[in-house]
Formats: C-alpha cells, sequence, structure tokens
C-alpha cells in the first residue's frame, strides 16, 4: 500500500490505532482505515494524508466571501481546496 505523506495533527495509540486530531470528530483509526473524513489513513500504526498536494479547486473570490471582517474590502483573495470532507450532508 502506498503510504503517501506522514500526516500532522495525530496521536499514536495502543494497538497500532491512532487518533486524528483535525476536526471535532477526533477520529480513532485502526490499521488500514480512513477516518471520517476519508483521505487520512492509518498505515502500520502511522497516519497518512492521502490528498498531500493535490488541488480540487483553485479560484479568485473576493475577499467579502470570506470570513475576514473589513479586511482590504474590495481586493480579492486566493481560495484553494482539495477532497475530504467532515461533514455528512443528505
Amino acid at each position: 500500500m502506498k503510504k503517501g505523506i506522514e500526516a500532522r495533527y495525530y496521536e499514536k495509540l495502543k494497538d497500532g490505532r491512532v487518533k486524528c486530531l483535525l476536526c471535532p470528530h477526533k477520529c480513532i483509526i485502526a490499521e488500514g482505515k480512513t477516518g471520517y473524513c476519508r483521505v487520512r489513513r492509518n498505515v502500520e500504526g502511522t497516519l497518512y494524508t492521502e490528498i498531500y498536494g493535490r488541488v480540487s479547486s483553485i479560484a479568485m473570490d473576493p475577499i467579502e466571501k470570506k470570513p475576514l471582517y473589513h479586511f482590504f474590502p474590495g481586493s480579492d483573495i486566493l481560495s484553494i481546496g482539495t477532497v475530504g470532507c467532515s461533514f455528512r450532508c443528505q
């Protein structure tokens, strides 16, 4: 199995499990499994990100679209996104 890049923000637990600390779900992930977002995988007790460097969306947006209160009004901001989500919309 390809390992990818070791993730940040996690703890190693007993029995090869890991606890992801990136979002409020705080997933406890068993060997070979992914977290709720489906993009962070436990490989031999180490958490890896499967999306590092993989941009799925890039756009210039008006600054007013972002939660930046009165920060350079009228300017643009670069928005970058990737796959993976910790929501489960219906």
